[in-house]
């Protein structure tokens, strides 16, 4: 029965378009609640899996942030060995320093041995002497 645009629409063809419309929404409503009912299913899955990602990124996290502290106490350590090593001006200083105490250490060192030959050149004139004594 088609409706002309001229004539008047009546009860039972405005019943007949009702129940079409009517069928078109059920069968738009069914067709959105599986779709529903299929992305709900997903975004559980999806959920579970997010999960998963969500602990393995807490585990990788909690490693690297113990490997950072470790890091971090290292670096501390090597700062404070790092403040207590001599500068080179410090160092320069000390050794220079010790440079002159063993130049006065050959010194005194210079003069034993002067002595000692000393010494010795005396004990062979002492000896000398103690052998033309008893010569004579």
């Amino acid at each position: 029965m088609a409706v002309k645009a001229d004539e008047a629409a009546t009860k039972r063809d405005l019943a007949q378009a009702e129940e079409k419309l009517t069928g078109k929404i059920d069968q738009v409503e069914q067709s959105l609640s599986a779709k529903i009912d299929a992305n709900g299913v997903k975004i559980e899955a999806n959920s579970a899996k997010i999960d998963q990602v969500e602990e393995r990124l807490s585990a990788k996290i909690d490693a690297s942030a113990a490997s950072i502290h470790r890091l971090t106490v290292q670096v501390t350590k090597n700062g404070e060995a790092i403040k207590g090593t001599l500068t080179r001006e410090e160092y320069k200083k000390d050794y220079n320093e010790l440079l002159r105490e063993l130049d006065g250490m050959m010194v005194v060192l210079l003069r034993v041995d002067q002595e000692r030959a000393a010494t010795n050149a005396w004990l062979g004139r002492v000896e000398a002497d103690v052998q033309e004594l008893k010569a004579r």
